[in-house]
């Protein structure tokens, strides 16, 4: 028996045997049937084949009318084998249950609207991709939940880099929604959970390197009246997830400049609210270092043990039981949180007309600027913003050591215009 679809052939043996020149193809409307001169089992052999034929013919249409248009190759596949065709899936397209996630994620307020809108974009680009590549099942640009494989996902990394040009960045961006559906379709049941697992870990992961405080200072960092303008925007923000975003920038300011990774793996027990002081292990230096927690900081920290007092870290930018020992692990949940964080502040950029991204990076900057600006010493500021050594720092803030220097020569002014020769 043959069957095409799509295309496609398929087909089952029915385990009878006939020469060539007893079979006639035009019999029976064109399904072929034996010839007379197969002998005298010719009509019993007929009526077995047409029988088959017409169970299976029967179980299409049926299939059909209870799923409208959802015919696919694993349907036709499983009939001919004799298997249970009910769809774990109900028949729910793939890209349609992304974007039913995103738009979720969106109304809760759990992602931004350019994150939101970059998802969409990610999806049109996706279903480019089904039918540019011949990859859509029940349509060109469609493909069912059940139906998503980690060999497709492979094809679109491929695809997104040969074809779109797309950086490793890019197309981890593009798969964010593909796997936050693919998460949702294991938890609900409709794909096995050892397709998930894979699919999750399908993220490109760049070379480790936690840090770039060695690069030269860009100039971008808030000013008092931007930071003035920020503490407002807060204030007037009906955004739960957006507010905790900004209070989280706000207290790696407060915080001498922390790092955003010293943020995220912030633990209750490296604060000593008597003392108001911050001593934790530096991700990037490996040192033990001592930060003085200022009033502003103290007052984020209570907001947050109000809601997360029993929990290890701090903030809620990684799970409890995250391994900061293993560099891989830690490097991706940095590059998580990271993400998450400052999608999320740059939309409060834009509402703030700044003329640069707003990044959680952007806050250690603003206090080294705000302290080389009031006239502390480099050494000071080097030693407040963990860095290795005061080199660092003056390469970083190198285009501030001219004025700061000045001011320190100054503070001699009194002592040393006295012993002038003038």
């Amino acid at each position: 028996m043959e069957y095409t679809w799509n295309r496609q052939i398929f087909r089952k043996t029915t385990n009878i045997l006939v020469r060539e020149c007893d079979w006639n193809q035009s019999l029976h409307q064109g399904r072929g049937g034996v010839r007379v001169s197969y002998g005298p089992e010719s009509a019993r052999t007929n009526a077995l084949l047409l029988a088959r034929v017409t169970k299976i013919d029967n179980l299409l249409a049926e299939y059909n009318q209870n799923h409208p248009n959802q015919i696919t190759a694993q349907v036709i596949n499983d009939i001919l084998a004799d298997k249970p065709i009910t769809r774990k899936d109900n028949g729910k397209d793939f890209i349609d249950l992304a974007l039913e996630r995103l738009e979720s994620d969106y109304s809760r307020n759990r992602i931004g609207r350019s994150r939101y809108q970059n998802g969409v974009s990610g999806m049109n680009i996706f279903k480019s991709f089904l039918r540019a590549e011949g990859k859509g099942t029940y349509k060109q640009d469609g493909l069912y939940v059940s139906e998503i494989t980690v060999e497709l996902i492979e094809d679109y990394i491929k695809w997104r880099r040969l074809v779109k040009q797309n950086s490793d960045a890019t197309i981890n961006h593009a798969l964010t929604p593909i796997m936050k559906a693919c998460a949702y379709a294991a938890d609900i049941n409709l794909i096995p959970a050892s397709i998930n697992a894979r699919i999750q870990d399908m993220r490109i992961v760049p070379k480790i390197q936690l840090s770039s405080d060695d690069a030269e200072f860009d100039g971008k960092s808030l000013s008092h009246e931007e930071m003035g303008k920020l503490i407002t925007y807060y204030n007037e923000c009906r955004e739960p997830r957006r507010r905790e975003f900004i209070e989280m920038f706000l207290f790696a300011f407060h915080a001498c400049g922390l790092r955003v990774v010293d943020v995220m793996t912030l633990q209750w027990s490296n604060i000593d609210f008597n003392r108001k002081e911050l001593r934790k292990i530096m991700i990037k230096t490996g040192k033990r270092h001592i930060i003085p927690l200022t009033d502003p900081a103290i007052g984020i920290l209570n907001i947050w043990k109000e809601k997360r007092g029993d929990s290890r870290y701090v903030f809620d930018l990684v799970k409890d039981n995250l391994d900061i020992d293993n560099d891989e692990a830690l490097y991706k949940a940095r590059n998580n949180a990271t993400k998450c964080i400052n999608q999320s502040l740059t939309v409060v950029g834009e509402a703030l007309s700044l003329k640069f991204p707003l990044t959680m990076h952007v806050a250690r900057h603003t206090f080294a600027v705000f302290a080389l600006n009031k006239g502390l010493s480099m050494s000071v500021v080097s030693r407040l913003l963990g860095h290795g050594s005061t080199d660092i720092t003056e390469k970083v803030y190198a285009r501030f050591l001219p004025k700061t220097l000045s001011t320190e020569v100054a503070r001699l002014a009194g002592d040393i215009n006295s012993l002038s020769i003038i």
